[in-house]
Formats: structure tokens, sequence, C-alpha cells
């Protein structure tokens, strides 16, 4: 390294300075003063990609007055000629056009502007920069079509091209077989569409291609990929691929990570010749892949995450993946496995940390040493056929947050030592053959979920959990009462089931605290009292389901909540009327066998309260009586109304035989006797027929005799009103 230059002595230029002319030394002073070293051309043109960027704050450092020591510029790295050789911008929040001062920067190797805001197409000025290497435009904002010569434009030393996370679209350009040095092609997170050019497969080179998440159309993954045999990590996911499981990448015996996650692939998994023995990441979930899974992945000593969710797979899981040191995550949810859970999983794999094994066909017992290494976080095997009990070693685990295991076939108490996992988020155990208690205060600070229903706990309710929102316990053998303190120890609750116990008492008036409660069952159990009008204060109670009990008492009008859109009171003991908030169509349904309720409206099999009638909902006995009474005074009419006509009838023929008989004076006597009975019973023929009339005889009745007629007329119409008069007051007093 050369010598410092040192200034010359202090007298020396003073010396200089006298010799000068007067007026010169005058000129000369100002412009010393003023003067600043003129930036050299890379200084200049890093000044510009500052000034392109608006002149962030992050670049203060760039500056002219520092402009011959640019190589000490931050984020700026100099070769042995001191040029710009490496420009190191990523997260540094810059925002603008990419500058196309960047391509004049002739000796720039490595490009790295990664995490910014930079917006506009792919820059062409980049096609100057022959000698790049290394060029890094991911996580930004550049868009349109990548230009179809991209291969040939760039500099055919780039090793590693990285557009990720950006908005690219269109067709990923062929030319990009042209780069053969790249080592690293990433193209995922964009939005190109078309399919995907067998010409990358050219790329013999590739050690790393990422093409995840875009648009493509339906296709097969390239044929030609089988030459890609120097691959480390394929990342392939959501790319739409279709056909055949590429049995070829298990050839690549350098491939590490492979993840066709979330494509339409079939077909069997086939390992004839398995060479990717180095494999630490197997992610082809959510494909349409069958068979067996390979016997070969248990004896992948690198395997630490194994996703297989999602397939059509069968047959048992390999015995010999429980014996992977390395594997921390096991993903195999939703396929058709029968068998056993491996019976060594957990025990010899001391980061596992996640199993999914949920809708599969898995029997026996959940192995004891599934927490061994102490970091088990989730483990999820719900709608199995697992049997037997909840292992010790699985509640003790401190760290586990989420435990699945509904529907199964499970027995025995639950450990109380779960109910201590202080980091405990998600507990579901709905659809066993559980049994124990639960402790009255779940003192669990992140327990938000317990879904435990159609087991057979007992004893009583937890009064407290202040984390939890949501609590289904339906369907078990609780007893005791609904704790009153609740409203205050379950603040959060959202959610809560506890239909089908048998709870009994009064449903507190605590429960109204529960201000984010939006659904409640307390369905078929046998709580008695009153319903607590703060419940229809709860401001976002949307679903209330209190039927199948003894509650009593009237509706509170306070139910009549705009929140509540589904309410069910059927099939208790409450009486009174319906408030009025609740007879629309919506709660049509809502009070269902409850005899002592009435409405002024229509509700299903609610009676009604009667035209200004005030119902105080007595009893549903007054109902019954007044159903006798109308019926016992309508028949009492119909019998009035029938007398009558009997008697108008027999009135009628009488009035015919005296006419006959108006010719035969003895014989009138016994008929006018005969009339004194018109309206009775008694009938004036022995044998109660009609007397023939002799033919060509005229009816002619004397006016004293149609007088009498009359009169006894009128007399057994006023016996008949007698009757029907006192048939009405004698029904009236049954009423």
């Amino acid at each position: 390294m050369a010598p410092p230059r040192r200034a010359p002595p202090r007298s020396n230029l003073h010396l200089l300075l006298a010799l000068l002319p007067p007026c010169f030394c005058c000129l000369l002073l100002p412009r010393r003063a003023a003067a600043q070293p003129a930036p050299s051309g890379e200084a200049q043109l890093l000044l510009e990609i500052k000034h392109a960027w608006g002149d962030p704050s992050v670049l203060a450092g760039w500056n002219a007055t520092a402009a011959g020591a640019l190589c000490g510029w931050p984020f700026v790295t100099c070769d042995a000629a001191g040029r710009v050789a490496n420009l190191t911008l990523a997260n540094t929040n810059v925002t603008g056009p990419f500058p196309d001062a960047v391509g004049d920067l002739s000796s720039l190797a490595h490009l790295d502007v990664s995490n910014n805001n930079i917006a506009g197409a792919f820059p062409a000025a980049l096609f100057r920069c022959r000698s790049l290497q290394y060029l890094n435009l991911s996580q930004n904002y550049f868009g349109g079509v990548l230009p179809t010569d991209i291969g040939g434009g760039l500099a055919s030393s780039l090793t590693t091209l990285d557009l990720f996370g950006n908005m690219f679209n269109g067709t990923i350009p062929a030319s990009l077989s042209g780069l053969r040095n790249l080592q690293y092609l990433s193209l995922g997170s964009n939005r190109f569409s078309g399919t995907v050019p067998e010409e990358l497969g050219e790329l013999t080179n590739l050690q790393a291609l990422y093409l995840a998440n875009n648009w493509f159309d339906e296709g097969k993954l390239p044929a030609s990929f089988k030459n890609l045999t120097n691959l480390v990590s394929l990342w392939a996911s959501e790319c739409n691929f279709v056909g055949d499981f590429p049995n070829f990448v298990w050839r690549f015996n350098k491939l590490q990570e492979l993840n066709l996650y979330k494509n339409n692939l079939t077909g069997e998994m086939v390992v004839d010749g398995f060479d990717a023995m180095s494999l630490t990441v197997i992610d082809v979930s959510e494909n349409m892949i069958n068979g067996l899974i390979p016997e070969v992945f248990g004896s992948l000593e690198n395997l630490n995450t194994l996703n297989l969710f999602m397939n059509n797979f069968s047959g048992e899981i390999p015995a010999s993946i429980g014996q992977l040191r390395l594997l921390t995550m096991l993903r195999v949810h939703t396929n058709r496995l029968n068998g056993t859970l491996p019976p060594e999983l957990g025990k010899n794999s001391p980061g596992l940390y996640y199993i999914e094994a949920d809708f599969n066909e898995l029997t026996g017992a959940i192995p004891e040493g599934l927490c061994a290494g102490g970091q088990l976080e989730l483990f999820t095997a719900k709608d199995n056929q697992l049997s037997g009990s909840i292992p010790a070693g699985l509640a003790n685990c401190a760290t586990l947050r989420t435990l699945s295991l509904d529907n199964n076939q499970l027995s025995g108490d639950v450990p109380e030592a779960l109910w201590t996992a202080t980091q405990l988020y998600l507990v579901t155990l709905q659809s066993n053959q559980l049994t124990g208690t639960l402790p009255a205060t779940v003192n669990l600070l992140n327990l938000s979920t317990m879904l435990i229903g159609n087991n057979q706990f007992g004893g009583n309710v937890p009064a407290a959990a202040v984390a939890l929102k949501v609590f289904t316990a339906e369907n078990n053998r609780f007893t005791g009462g609904i704790p009153a303190s609740l409203g205050d120890g379950m603040p959060l609750l959202q959610r809560l089931n506890l239909s089908g116990n048998q709870l009994s008492g009064e449903i507190p008036k605590s429960v109204g605290k529960l201000s984010q409660l939006t659904q409640m069952d307390l369905s078929r159990n046998q709580l008695a009292g009153d319903i607590p009008a703060e419940i229809g204060a709860m401001p976002v109670l949307g679903v209330l389901d209190l039927s199948s009990n003894k509650l009593s008492g009237n509706v509170p009008q306070a139910l009549a909540n705009p929140t509540l859109t589904t309410l069910n009171l059927s099939s208790n003991q409450l009486s009174g009327q319906v408030p009025a908030g609740f007879t629309t169509a919506v709660y049509g349904n809502s009070f269902l066998d409850n005899p002592g309720l009435c409405t002024a409206g229509s509700l299903a099999g609610v009676r009604s309260c009667g035209s200004g009638s005030q119902d105080s909902g007595s009893s549903g006995g007054v109902s019954h009586a007044l159903r006798t009474g109308l019926l016992v005074a309508g028949a009492a009419l119909l019998l009035v109304a029938a007398a009558f006509a009997f008697f108008a009838v027999r009135d009628t023929k009488k009035r015919r035989r005296v006419a006959e008989q108006e010719q035969d004076d003895w014989k009138m006597t016994p008929f006018v006797k005969d009339l004194g009975v018109l309206g009775g019973v008694h009938h004036p023929w022995p044998d109660g027929g009609e007397p023939r009339r002799p033919r060509g005889l005229r009816s002619r009745v004397p006016r004293r005799l149609h007088q009498s007629v009359r009169q006894q007329s009128r007399r057994g119409g006023r016996q008949a009103d007698t009757h029907g008069r006192e048939a009405r007051r004698e029904a009236g007093a049954r009423v």
C-alpha cells in the first residue's frame, strides 16, 4: 500500500501565497474554498441510482463529498480494480422504477435488490451488465411479460436468477435454456401461465428450481426434467401438473428437497433404483397418488419432513418411520391408511413436533412415546378407529398445543395431567367413550377451544377457564347445576353447548355477562325456574336453545333481541302470553309443547290468547274447561232447534186432521181435547200414523176452532223457548 500523501508544511504554503500577485490571490482563495473533487464515473452512476429512487435516507452515505471513496459507501463492494462489483440493497425499502444507470456498471457481478418496492417491467438495462453472475429481483412489484430473448440478453455467466414474488405474467420464455451456467432459478409466486417449457430441462447445471405458485395451464411436468440430475431442491407446488407421478426424481442422488404439493398427480410411487438418499423434505400432499407409502422412506436418515396428506395412499405407515432420528413433521391425514401408528414414533425423534394422521382407518393404541423428545406441539388423529386410553406420556407433554382425537374408540379416564399442560390451545376429544371429570377451574391461560361432546364425562361443569372461547360438552353425564360464576369465570366464551346432560337447578343470571357469546345450547337437561332476562341483553347472541327442560314462568320480553336469529324454547313448562316481538315467522316453531303459552299472533303449536283477553298463564286446565263448556253449549242449542222443528211439524199434521173431520161433529171433541197437548209428547193416533182423508172432501176448519189452534201453537212455542233457555243456563253453569 502506498504511504499516505502528506500535506505541505504550513510555512511553505504561506510563502507561496505571499509570492503570488495580490489580484491573483483574490481570485484563487474563493475557488479553493468552494471546490469539490469531481465524482468518478461510477460514483456519478451511483448518485443517479440514488436520485432515481428519490434520494432515500438509507442511501445518505452516497454523496459527492465522498466520491473518491465510493468503495466504502454503504451496500457497495468493489473489485480489486476499484470498480463496483457488488450492490446489495435488499430490505432497504427503496421505492420507484429500476434505475437505468445500473446497466452502466460494467463490472457489476452481484446485484441484490430483493424485498423492496421497485416496480416496472423486467429491466432491459441489465442486458448491458455483461459480468453479472448473481441477480436477485425477488419480492418487488415487477410485472409484465419477460423478454422472449431473456436467455440471450442476460450475461451467459449468470448462475443465479431469482424473480420470486413479483407479478410477472405470460409464458416462461424458452430462451432461458440459453443460460447454461444457471444453478439457481426461481420463478415462483408470480402469474406465469401457459405450460412449463421442456427447454428448462436443458439447464443441466441447475441445483435449485422453484416454479411454485403460478397460474400455469394444466399440463404435465416436463419429461426433460429427468436430465436435471444435479438438482438439490425442486419446488413445483401449485403448478397444475397432471399425469403420473414423476418417479425419475428418485434417481437424483443429490436431491434434498422435493415439493410437488397441490397438483393433480396420479399413479403410484415406484422406487426401483432409489438413489435420493439425501432427502430431507418430501412433500407430495394434495395430489391423487395411490398405492403404498414406500418402505424406503424409513431409511432416509436425513428426512425431517414427510407430507403425504390428502392423497389416496393405502396400506400401513411403515414402522421404520418411527426410527427416523431427524424427523420433525409427519403429515399423513386424509388417506386410506390402515394398521397402527408406528409403535416407536417419537421415541427416536427428539425434534418431532408435528403429527397429523386424521381421516384414515388407523387402529390400535396411541404410541406412548410421541412426546419423548419433549418437543411435540400438535397431534391430531381424529376420524380413525384408535382404541385404548390416552397415554400418560402424551398428557404430560408440556409443549403440547393442539390435541385432536375426535371420532375414535378411545376409552378410560382422561389423565388429569392434560388439564395442566400450560401450552395447550385446542383439545377436541368428541365422540369417544372417555370418562373422568374436569377440574373446577381450568387454569390454562392459552386454552381457547375444548370440544368433549359425546363421551361419558361426569361430575360438575368447570366454573372457570379464563381463556376459553369454545366449550362443547354435549351428551355426557355432567350433573349438578350450571356454575353461578360461569359469566365471570369464562369471560371470552363465544360458543357454549351443554345439551344432553343431567344438569339441574336454575340458569344463573351471570350468563348474561358473557358478552362475546354467539351460541348457547342448554337443551335436554333438567333445568328449572325462570329464563333469566339478562340473556336478552347479550349483545351478539345469535343462537339460543333451551328446549326439553323444565323451565317455567313467562318468556322474557328481553329475548326479542334482533341479534337472536335462532330460538328454541320448546318442550318446557312456560306460561303466559308470548311477547309481541316473537310473533314473526322466524320464531314459528320456537315455542312448541308449552301448554301454558298463548299468543296474540300466529305461532305453530301455540293457542291464541283470544281477542282482548289478558291470559295470566294460570294453567293448561283453563284451556280444557273452556273447550268443554263450548261443546256442551253447542250441543244444547242443537237439541232446542231439533225440538222446535219436531213440534212445528206436529202442529201442521193436526191442522190437516181437523180439516178432514170438519163434517163429523161427534168426532170433533176428541180432536179438540188432543189439541191441548200440542207441543207435548202425546200422539193423537194410537198407532202413530196419519188418518186417511176421504176422497173429495175439502179441508174446512171453523173460525173458532182455527183461533183455538193458533193459541195452542203459541203456547207450545213458549214452552219450547223455556226448554232452550234452561238448557243454555245449564251449559253456562258447567262452563
